[in-house]
């Protein structure tokens, strides 16, 4: 026990609109700090009636704005035939680079547009150019519209995404980063010199009577 953190004794859970039966604005105020508390560490929320009705309502109001211009006031979409029908001329741009694999972009957007309620159509750029005359356009385009599009446009994303990878050389792996490199600290015995030079050295002359001087080396005149 410490001075500065006084005891209180445990609480049972709140029952009723907060603040009932409490006096003082202390009481109060303690009340809704436990009862914050119960909310983070319960496993279920704690709620009033009004807070559940508003919470429903927020959750009706979420669901309808994000499910797109096509749903209902319950969030639902059109399916089967009651669905609209929205065309994408798919460019050069909706494909990578030298291929005809649609980008992850282009994937995205069909998904988006299909789980808003609408038959997405794709007309490949490459496609329509092999198309000569007004007839077989025409044709090509009662074919498109007898088609029936899933939500994923690319066949392989959603085998992966429904069945998952297959052989051990489709599992999924992460990318871990390299340990770190241990840092290089000094030696705890300084390192053994390395041994004299091998050069002979030039023998000395003996040392002269005393009082004279050692012969020293002609000095060369300065150039003008």
């Amino acid at each position: 026990w410490h001075p500065w953190h006084p005891w209180h004794p445990p609480f049972e859970p709140l029952a009723g609109p907060l603040g009932s039966g409490l006096g003082t604005p202390w009481k109060r105020s303690f009340a809704q700090a436990v009862y914050r508390q119960q909310l983070l560490d319960g496993n279920e929320e704690i709620l009033t009636q009004e807070e559940k009705e508003e919470k429903d309502k927020i959750i009706k109001e979420l669901t309808r704005k994000l499910s797109g211009p096509l749903a209902d006031e319950d969030g639902n979409v059109p399916t089967g035939e009651d669905r609209p029908i929205a065309i994408e001329v798919d460019g050069p741009s909706h494909f990578y680079a030298n291929s005809k694999q649609y980008t992850a972009y282009t994937k995205l957007k069909h998904r988006l547009l299909t789980r808003m309620g609408y038959k997405v159509l794709h007309v490949p750029y490459f496609e329509w150019r092999q198309l000569r005359s007004a007839k077989d356009r025409e044709e090509y385009m009662r074919s498109k519209l007898k088609e029936e599009p899933s939500e994923w446009l690319d066949p392989e994303d959603e085998k992966y995404y429904n069945q998952g990878p297959e052989g051990p050389e489709e599992e999924e792996f992460s990318v871990k980063p390299d340990p770190p490199k241990p840092t290089e600290s000094w030696p705890s015995t300084p390192p053994t010199p390395p041994p004299p030079s091998a050069v002979p050295q030039a023998p000395r002359s003996p040392p002269g009577p005393p009082g004279s001087r050692s012969p020293q080396a002609p000095q060369q005149a300065p150039q003008q």
